[in-house]
């Protein structure tokens, strides 16, 4: 009898706790749970995305570590998502933790990815133009050069030929609005506390200028930049991917160090988003310098025209263009030249501090970019792993006496990781 007992004890014990398993499974059918893998390979300057499956977690908290690199333990946050979009320009073993918090409770998941070299070695430098298009000003039709029957692919084509690759040449964006769009053969990478590209141009800064202390000025004619990375991976840059370089104006154009210069010159200190201009053909082309050349107007009320001057004779007009005018825009940045002679004789183009194209020397680090400047169309910062895309728009519309229209110049690219050259960023 005492056995009996003992045992029909242990038998309602057991389906006590089976009951209250089953119980549980069934306020639960769905428990925490993480598929991620251990392992992952991939190469450089290529972007892996590490997109775990959860189930459950609804109030949980991710962060991705990076906690060991080829050099050696590192302890630096990458996200503050489940998702991890990760990118490395050095090849080795790195090691990686994903941190679940779940109220009190914490799990780290580590995970190794191991970063190969491509099989064709990637260029530093700028692999296609996409598109071309300039606006009106005194180098369009000579940089590239039009020839009769040339059409908007065969000008592409020539642009292609003068930036693609380390020999790179120059071409002209005209005035405001033009623009060149181009990709690298991979994505160049966002890292952090550096810059990460630089796009070439003919800056430079003024051998005599007659202003006691002047902040750098000279030839500055600054492009706005966007930048896109290929999300999808189709191979293109949609429109929803496109985003703009948050240049020292962009934060407060106040803060350029000649701001009041501006100012007290009478010039048009304001920087102005979604700016639209249309150029229109004249009609007829004038063989000697005119003021009152090509007619523009935008769409703030104001119009003008661009003057022909005596050193350029060919028309200033894309000659390739069907139709008597068009329409470029793009963010349009306050005008930044002065005649600091005051007699005509002697204009100075001012600097921006930082973000710009053919804004500074391309020795100096100030045209140098970060990727982590991009913002998105209400301003707000984002972040993107890398870039593959980028496009350059002439952004101011201001003529400058005998030096003619400002007109963005560009003459290459390259990706500052690949040919290793470090230069610290500054904050946004």
């Amino acid at each position: 009898m005492k056995n009996n007992n003992l045992l029909t004890r242990w038998l309602f014990i057991c389906l006590t706790l089976l009951s209250i398993v089953a119980c549980t499974d069934d306020d639960n059918p769905h428990p925490n749970k993480i598929d991620l893998n251990d392992r992952y390979t991939t190469v450089r300057s290529t972007v892996l995305e590490i997109i775990p499956e959860i189930t459950g977690y609804e109030n949980a908290g991710f962060n991705w570590y990076l906690t060991g690199t080829p050099l050696g333990p590192v302890d630096s946050l990458l996200s503050k998502t489940s998702e991890l979009m990760f990118i490395a320009i050095e090849t080795g073993h790195y090691k990686l933790e994903l941190k679940v918090l779940d109220g009190n409770r914490t799990e780290n998941i580590p995970v190794e990815v191991m970063v190969e070299q491509e099989t064709k070695a990637f260029s530093p430098y700028i692999s296609q133009v996409i598109d071309y298009l300039p606006g009106v000003g005194q180098f369009v039709n000579q940089l590239p050069e039009y020839q009769n029957g040339d059409t908007q692919e065969t000008i592409i084509q020539k642009t292609n030929d003068l930036l693609v690759g380390e020999a790179s040449s120059m071409v002209t964006l005209g005035g405001f609005g033009g623009y060149v769009t181009f990709r690298f053969d991979h994505t160049v990478a966002n890292l952090p506390g550096l810059r990460d590209f630089r796009i070439k141009g003919n800056a430079f800064g003024a051998a005599a200028n007659p202003q006691p202390d002047a902040p750098f000025g000279g030839s500055c004619e600054p492009g706005v930049i966007m930048v896109a990375y290929d999300k999808n991976q189709n191979g293109e840059a949609d429109v929803d991917e496109w985003y703009e370089i948050a240049g020292s104006s962009h934060e407060a154009v106040s803060n350029e160090p000649w701001y009041n210069l501006g100012l007290e010159n009478g010039n048009d200190m304001e920087m102005i988003k979604n700016y639209k201009i249309t150029y229109y053909r004249p009609q007829e082309e004038p063989d000697q310098p005119i003021d009152e050349y090509i007619r523009w107007e935008d769409n703030q009320g104001n119009s003008g025209f661009k003057v022909k001057n005596m050193f350029h004779n060919q028309p200033y007009f894309p000659s390739w263009i069907e139709g008597d005018s068009y329409t470029l825009s793009g963010t349009r940045l306050p005008e930044n030249g002065i005649d600091e002679s005051g007699q005509g004789n002697y204009y100075v183009l001012y600097g921006y501090r930082y973000g710009y194209a053919d804004n500074y020397p391309n020795t100096h680090d100030n045209s140098a970019v970060d990727i982590s400047w991009a913002m998105d169309a209400d301003g707000n910062n984002v972040h993107l792993p890398g870039i593959d895309f980028v496009r350059v728009h002439c952004a101011i519309n201001q003529e400058n006496g005998w030096l003619g229209e400002c007109s963005t110049e560009v003459a290459g690219a390259e990706d500052l990781h690949l040919l290793g050259r470090i230069i610290e960023s500054i904050a946004p």
